[in-house]
């Protein structure tokens, strides 16, 4: 809940099933947002409740459910320890165990600290142990960095007053991380889906997908996706699975390569967090795949193309 979300611990804790807000778009459309209480800044707000989050919840109301053997999730008393005072009885969805009771503060970062990695240590030697604000830390700086989201929506969705503390988790990851991180990313995809989905396609593969589809010509690439087909990525081909590289578009890749080394290493004189290096990387990681998915193609396959 805490990495699909990014709130504080004292907002997770307080969230109940009835903070799960379902509204209805003109054109029939049904989207769901969550409620968040007021907290640290003292103001409340709603953020969208993605796939990814819809899960999680979805998977503690059933367990809750599970668990109590009932058929909603029961209401029970709650006590704010920082104001020192009672909440109103709701159905929590963080519970306890024995009988309906709300999971505090404390259990959380206790769970959390259950968590933490054997032997794992900071820079410094000490022991690292993980805490709620690292689950937040993670959330904001995995959709700043890898999912390109503006950073005042970001800060939106966070609850921050200011866009100065969103760019504080540009700066998080020192360049060891973020590599260790993608050589982890590749292995999984490759696990999953074996090396061979990296491969450019044979002639009849091309031919047989081709006779039943109508492409799009993308200049330096060939989109997969019929014409008229919403994009997901908004046209941003480079590092998409449905955009096949052509073999004629080789030469510009290379001089887009040349010129983003060159951006990069001037970023590096000046400084720039690691965060938007290693976004300028991983544009670099496209170019160069796009660019040897160019090369490998033969003339038949080219001409298919």
């Amino acid at each position: 809940m805490l990495l699909t979300s990014g709130l504080r611990v004292e907002e997770v804790s307080e969230l109940t099933t009835l903070d799960v807000v379902k509204r209805k778009l003109p054109d029939g459309q049904i989207y769901y947002l969550l409620h968040v209480k007021p907290s640290k800044c003292d103001r409340a707000r709603v953020i969208p409740i993605g796939d990814g989050l819809g899960r999680v919840i979805a998977e503690i109301i059933g367990h809750i459910k599970t668990f109590y053997r009932t058929d909603a999730v029961p209401a029970c008393d709650r006590r704010d320890y920082v104001a020192k005072a009672p909440l109103p009885t709701a159905p929590y969805l963080l519970q306890g165990v024995g009988h309906p009771s709300a999971m505090s503060i404390q259990t959380i970062r206790g769970r959390l600290t259950n968590l933490s990695l054997a032997g794992a240590r900071h820079a410094d030697g000490t022991p690292l142990r993980l805490l709620p604000q690292d689950c937040r830390r993670v959330f904001a700086t995995e959709h700043l960095n890898n999912n390109n989201n503006p950073v005042h929506v970001i800060a939106a969705l966070l609850g921050h007053a200011s866009l100065d503390t969103v760019m504080i988790y540009a700066k998080l990851y020192p360049d060891t991380l973020i590599e260790g991180y993608r050589t982890a990313m590749r292995g999984l995809y490759t696990d999953v889906y074996d090396t061979d989905a990296l491969r450019s396609p044979a002639v009849e593969e091309w031919k047989a997908f081709a006779a039943g589809s109508s492409l799009r010509d993308m200049g330096t690439h060939i989109c997969a996706l019929p014409t008229g087909e919403h994009c997901s990525r908004g046209l941003v081909c480079l590092g998409c699975h449905h955009a096949q590289p052509k073999k004629s578009a080789a030469p510009v890749f290379r001089r887009m390569i040349a010129s983003h080394t060159r951006a990069l290493d001037k970023a590096r004189t000046r400084g720039e967090p690691a965060g938007q290096l290693a976004a300028r990387e991983l544009e670099l990681d496209r170019l160069r795949s796009a660019l040897h998915r160019a090369e490998e193609l033969d003339d038949d396959v080219a001409d298919a193309l």
